[in-house]
């Protein structure tokens, strides 16, 4: 069989290159696809609920174990994520005590963390018109300490203003202080703007603002610092 493309990518294919993926056609299609999930019966019976116990919802084999050592730092690759990556990526999201919802979706807009073949740390962009939104930054346990949840965020940052975003928002409950270094500043949701109001996390949140009492903060910067 010939060598191709599909059959033969090097490691260098699939890194992560910061604003080299997110086309209008990619950014309307992804955001298609969140719509019609969004309507689904299996989604709005989970967002109709604050306590949903998402680990319940993986399958045996994914309920994510300790990784047997620390990982070796120089053995870490950082790659675009990729549609097999998503029960790895739901496993994981999990262990942040975040929603693994609409990851098939994004799937390429994520910084995916592998070592050895084990995805060890990730985190998501969306793009809604000039705005990016992050999401679903997580870190393994035993990869703590490597910094790979900087490296992950100043990726998806740079990714967002190099695809046009002017302002980069999220959500964050136990990260908070974390992001502030980064410059990222508290913003109720009424600052946000139309565009970035259509994805997921945003709506979850207005149809439930008793989160703020459990520490569920807003924060919004500008993607140019």
């Amino acid at each position: 069989m010939p060598a191709t493309p599909e059959n033969h990518r090097s490691a260098a294919d699939d890194a992560f290159v910061p604003g080299t993926y997110w086309t209008p056609e990619r950014r309307h299609a992804a955001i298609d696809a969140m719509n019609a999930r969004w309507a689904s019966d299996e989604i709005q019976s989970m967002v109709n609920q604050t306590e949903h116990d998402f680990s319940e919802d993986l399958p045996i084999e994914l309920v994510r174990g300790k990784l047997a050592a620390v990982p070796a730092r120089d053995r870490v690759r950082i790659r675009r994520g990729r549609h097999d990556d998503v029960p790895q990526l739901a496993a994981l999201i999990v262990t942040g005590n975040l929603p693994p919802l609409f990851i098939e979706e994004f799937v390429e807009g994520f910084a995916v963390a592998e070592h050895d073949g084990d995805v060890i740390a990730c985190g998501g962009l969306e793009l809604y018109g000039d705005c990016g939104v992050i999401r679903s930054v997580v870190v393994d346990e035993a990869a703590r300490g490597l910094g790979l949840g900087r490296v992950i965020a100043d990726l998806l940052c740079e990714d967002a203003r190099l695809s046009g975003a002017k302002d980069i928002y999220l959500f964050t409950q136990d990260a908070w202080q974390f992001w502030q270094a980064l410059g990222f500043e508290d913003v109720p949701l009424s600052a946000w703007p139309d565009a970035p109001r259509i994805c997921w996390q945003y709506r979850f949140i207005s149809l439930h603002p008793e989160m703020a009492e459990f520490g569920v903060r807003s924060m919004r910067r500008a993607a140019t610092r």
